[in-house]
This record gives structure tokens, C-alpha cells and sequence, in this order.
């Protein structure tokens, strides 16, 4: 797998919606390519911050749902 194989499955890696197979491709990649780590750990924790601030009330009624319906 290269780097822009990985772009196209990062979110998809983030939200645990690929196979097996696919899961263990980029997996490895991103344990041999630093820069696609950091991608993946900087998707990784803005899901996880939209997350809290949607939880905690701290978005306006109207983006959490937007969010909601987007993210979840």
C-alpha cells in the first residue's frame, strides 16, 4: 500500500468500516510511514473532540445534530 492508497481508507480505518484484510493493509502502513501516522492520529483526535464537545453541550444544539448525522 502507498501513501495515497492509505488517504483513501484513513477515514474508513478511523471509523472501523473496512474488512479485515483492509484493516491489516493500513495498519502496516501507518506503522512504516510516520507521516500517515500523524495524519491518522490527527483524524483520530478531531472524531474524539467533535465527539466530547457534542456530548458536552458545548456546539450549539443545531451543529451537534449536523455532526451527529454526519459523524455517527
Amino acid at each position: 500500500m502507498n501513501c495515497r492508497e492509505c488517504e483513501e481508507r484513513l477515514q474508513s480505518y478511523v471509523d472501523r468500516e473496512l474488512s479485515e484484510q483492509e484493516l491489516l493493509e493500513v495498519q502496516r502502513h501507518l506503522e512504516a510511514c510516520p507521516p500517515c501516522e500523524n495524519h491518522f492520529r490527527l483524524q483520530l483526535h478531531l472524531k474524539r473532540l467533535v465527539k466530547v464537545c457534542c456530548e458536552s453541550g458545548q456546539a450549539p444544539a443545531h451543529l451537534r445534530a449536523k455532526l451527529r448525522q454526519i459523524l455517527f
